[in-house]
This record gives C-alpha cells, sequence and structure tokens, in this order.
C-alpha cells in the first residue's frame, strides 16, 4: 500500500503540500524513509508557501529547525470569510493567508507542521 502525506486547509481548496517520494530515497534504510515520509512536503496546489516570522513576514533559514508560521498565497484560496472583516483582514496581512499552523523547512525545502500558533497559551 502506498500513502502520501498531505498537509492543506480548506480555505485554500484541500491539499496544498504533499511528501513527494525520491527515487534517491529507496535504498535508506526504513526508519530512515520514515522520517522522510512523515513530512508534509512541498508545495503543490497553492502559488506561493512561505515558513516565515510572523511578525515580520521575513522567511525563516530552511535549517529543519527554525520555526515560523506557514503562510499561503495564490488563486486557490478563498476571497475572504463572510461577514467577518475583522477576520479577512487578520487572516491575509501583509498579502498572504496566515495559516495558524507552525512549521520548519527542511534544506531539502520539505515542510514540516509542527503546531497550531492559536493553540498557544501567552503568560
Amino acid at each position: 500500500v502506498h500513502v502520501d502525506h498531505v498537509y492543506g486547509l480548506t480555505e485554500a481548496l484541500g491539499v496544498n503540500v504533499m511528501c513527494e517520494w525520491k527515487e534517491e530515497w529507496d535504498g535508506l534504510s526504513l526508519d530512515e524513509q520514515a522520517q522522510l515520509k512523515a513530512r508534509q512536503g512541498v508545495r503543490k496546489s497553492v502559488e506561493a508557501l512561505m515558513v516565515a516570522d510572523p511578525a515580520t513576514m521575513r522567511p525563516v533559514p530552511k535549517d529543519g529547525r527554525t520555526i515560523g508560521e506557514i503562510f499561503l498565497r495564490g488563486n486557490t484560496l478563498m476571497k475572504g470569510y463572510l461577514k467577518n472583516q475583522k477576520a479577512n483582514d487578520e487572516s491575509f496581512a501583509g498579502g498572504w493567508f496566515h495559516t495558524g499552523d507552525l512549521g520548519v523547512c527542511d534544506p531539502d525545502g520539505y515542510l514540516r507542521v509542527l503546531d497550531r500558533s492559536k493553540d498557544i497559551i501567552i503568560s
């Protein structure tokens, strides 16, 4: 059975990222293959994807360690939330859709989703 790991949002028309298998991974150990396959993957159905610092909107390094918010841009994104201009202004600030999801980008460009920023308690 072949299983693909994907990441997507209803606001962005479903699957936006997919863990594309690379042939060079075939010769790796099962543990190494599992680690690679557990990642969400690379951009598919959206025009642009960025992992960035939400305060500055600057991309974080693709080092697999620096956490940022996942931002999307493209023509598959919704136009906005019905009768909720405040949510629209917040969600599309800076010209990108703020997913509220936190992740890292590995050096090979593969995304790993780690958490939700909206679940974090700031004290």
